[in-house]
């Protein structure tokens, strides 16, 4: 209780005083740094964090989650050291470190991206080119898909219009920005995203599997009772699956991103060995335990962070 009321506390001054810790003021097990992460992996690094408090005591990260530009930014502008994001810097931001100033990548898990619809919606299962004529507005009808359908138009949902999710669209599925359908439309939250697909038979939603938690969680439980995913192909051929660590370890599953680290300083302090964390045992298993997946099998890590 006393470290919960510690955390908030702390919080509410970094926000209002924008200070950042001093340089040398945490060790690999101990300190005060903050964290900036993109806002769709909250559940995942909320999970990693519990954890690696309870190893390090006196070790005290915390994370703010903003959209993934704005992690960036503040990882640019050294106002964070360690960032959690989908993606490298691109060309732009590169130009913008400083003279001197290094940012490391490391990649510490997979992550499926799901295709989620109203519990009466009878029409679950897609292709890859079903998804892609769906948001390039060349299916528009639910009939187009399947001639007994009375659901009407195809609406596409988002949890927000900042979303990681829709650079994944455009690079991994439409490969363009341009001629995207008019019926992609923008949530206000997760929560908001989960209720109106509830609410809206026509309507399926994008999203990162980490951002409805894992199954043992109530947030799951809630957002499955609601609704239901729609299982994916490659092809008409193929077999369709789901967006979990087994079907995108095996291949099948064609929906799914990386997430990386990005690491601001070379020195031994918190930022490093949170990054050690997330890539190696214990944060492993925390990413199989949320149907994430790991780089690695985590039965076969070990490593110990020492002073």
């Amino acid at each position: 209780m006393k470290k919960t009321i510690f955390i908030l506390t702390a919080i509410l001054l970094f926000a209002s005083c924008r200070q950042k810790p001093k340089a040398e003021a945490d060790t690999l097990t101990s300190g005060e740094i903050l964290l900036a992460c993109a806002d769709n992996f909250q559940n995942i690094i909320n999970a990693q964090l519990d954890v690696f408090g309870a190893h390090y005591p006196q070790a005290f990260i915390f994370p703010i989650y903003v959209p993934e530009s704005e992690a960036i930014r503040m990882l640019i502008a050294d106002s964070v050291k360690i960032a959690i994001t989908s993606r490298d810097l691109n060309a732009v931001e590169n130009q913008r470190l400083q003279q001197n100033q290094v940012i490391r990548k490391y990649l510490f898990a997979f992550e499926g991206i799901a295709i989620v619809a109203n519990q009466e919606n009878k029409d679950t299962v897609f292709s890859v080119s079903t998804l892609k004529k769906i948001l390039l507005g060349e299916i528009t009808e639910w009939k187009q898909i399947n001639p007994k359908s009375n659901l009407g138009e195809i609406k596409v949902l988002f949890d927000s219009k900042e979303t990681t999710i829709l650079r994944y669209v455009a690079d991994s599925i439409t490969q363009t920005v341009e001629n995207l359908s008019p019926n992609l439309f923008y949530a206000k939250g997760i929560e908001d995203l989960r209720d109106r697909i509830a609410k809206q038979p026509n309507v399926i939603g994008i999203l990162g599997l980490n951002q409805i938690g894992n199954e043992n969680t109530k947030a799951y439980r809630e957002f499955t009772l609601k609704t239901r995913f729609i299982w994916v192909s490659k092809d008409e051929n193929s077999k369709p699956t789901l967006p979990y660590a087994g079907d995108l370890n095996s291949g099948d599953y064609p929906f799914w991103r990386p997430i990386y680290v990005l690491l601001g300083e070379a020195r031994s302090g918190l930022p490093k060995s949170f990054t050690f964390f997330l890539t190696q045992e214990v944060g492993q298993k925390i990413i199989l335990k949320a149907g994430l997946m790991p780089i690695s099998d985590p039965q076969n890590i070990h490593i110990q962070i020492t002073e």
